[in-house]
């Protein structure tokens, strides 16, 4: 029976075939073949091995520096949950770029294929909210000192990144539940993403609206509010203020860039008719804006290096410190230990 299809999307009540689309606008039947590997994939693998070899080191940086070399601060909670998200994202892509190499076939299971199709999305929440999080933060600095003085502490910090988490993921439910793994013969199987004609619609209006819209807005007037605040002083604690505020709003830029490309795309995809002679641009360039939100997640460690002057403080000091102590005499490094440790002994006796 033949498929009955709309404008925007095959509805699959009647046929006998099931009808899929893909992350990337593909479209698939379970008894087509696919063709083979594509330029526009090659090209992508490519973006993605650079976003790997970029966004794992870089973001691990982040980590290790916000994590153990920084003073422990609400701020540094923030990034180091926001390079978190993007670590996550950076390590998920050798699970996608090995099927772009095999003709799309899938080789680890379905929960891979679960875990892979509704991270990315999980990433993209988790990375707003952060940046929402960071921005009423700065606004709450900013309008209500004293209050922050007497209640901002890092444990809470932390309680806000683990709320960040749990709404990502309340976010990303549905494409952690439409992620499906696809027989496609004896020796094929393909993780795609299964969108009917009746929800595919509300899903992306929904995560235009929660994961860009919403949340941007609520960014915007808080960086505005912000902004015209701290032009007015201009003491050192100002300026270090509006070090920080450059280096939000440096990373909410980026993420903006990188995202909104994404959204655009598949408002397009949707309303393109399947036969259209566009069809095959319009998947390009949904390959591109997929590839464009990867590469943000190796954007930010650049921008804390380049734009924080903190985050570069401190991570200089830790280069120094590792260099020297690898560097080093092991039979100084035991004398200075022992040094240490008799100094140690010497303030102990004094204040008792």
């Amino acid at each position: 029976m033949d498929l009955e299809c709309s404008d925007t999307f095959c509805d699959t009540s009647n046929s006998s075939e099931d009808f899929y689309r893909d992350i990337f606008g593909e479209n698939f039947t379970e008894f087509n073949l696919i063709p083979p590997i594509q330029p526009i994939q090659i090209v992508s693998l490519v973006l993605y091995a650079l976003v790997v070899l970029l966004g794992v080191p870089g973001n691990a940086l982040v980590l290790w520096v916000t994590g153990f070399c920084m003073n422990r601060s609400v701020t540094s909670i923030w990034f180091l949950n926001l390079a978190l998200t993007d670590l996550l994202c950076c390590l998920s892509l050798p699970l996608l770029m090995v099927p772009l190499a095999h003709d799309d076939h899938w080789h680890f299971g379905s929960l891979a294929c679960t875990l892979v199709k509704g991270l990315f999305y999980l990433v993209m929440y988790a990375s707003v909210l952060q940046l929402v999080l960071i921005s009423v933060d700065r606004l709450l600095l900013v309008k209500k000192a004293v209050w922050c003085q007497n209640n901002r502490r890092p444990r809470y910090a932390a309680w806000a990144c683990v709320a960040v988490w749990c709404l990502a993921l309340l976010g990303s439910i549905p494409q952690f539940v439409y992620a499906r793994l696809i027989e496609k013969g004896e020796l094929k199987r393909e993780c795609l993403l299964a969108y009917s004609k009746e929800n595919v619609w509300p899903i992306a209006s929904f995560r235009f609206v929660m994961g860009f819209i919403l949340p941007f807005s609520v960014i915007v007037f808080c960086h505005l509010v912000v902004y015209s605040t701290t032009c007015r002083g201009m003491s050192r604690g100002r300026a270090r203020s509006k070090r920080t505020v450059r280096v939000i709003v440096v990373v909410v830029l980026s993420f903006f860039l990188c995202w909104l490309p994404v959204h655009i795309m598949d408002f397009i995809d949707l309303a393109t008719p399947l036969s259209s002679s566009h069809s095959p641009r319009i998947y390009m360039a949904q390959v591109l804006t997929v590839c464009l939100a990867y590469f943000n997640s190796c954007l930010n460690p650049l921008i804390y290096v380049c734009v924080g002057r903190s985050f570069k403080d401190s991570m200089n000091r830790s280069l120094r410190h590792i260099l020297h102590f690898a560097t080093e005499d092991p039979a100084s490094r035991g004398s200075i230990s022992n040094n240490t440790k008799s100094t140690i002994n010497e303030r102990v006796i004094t204040t008792v």
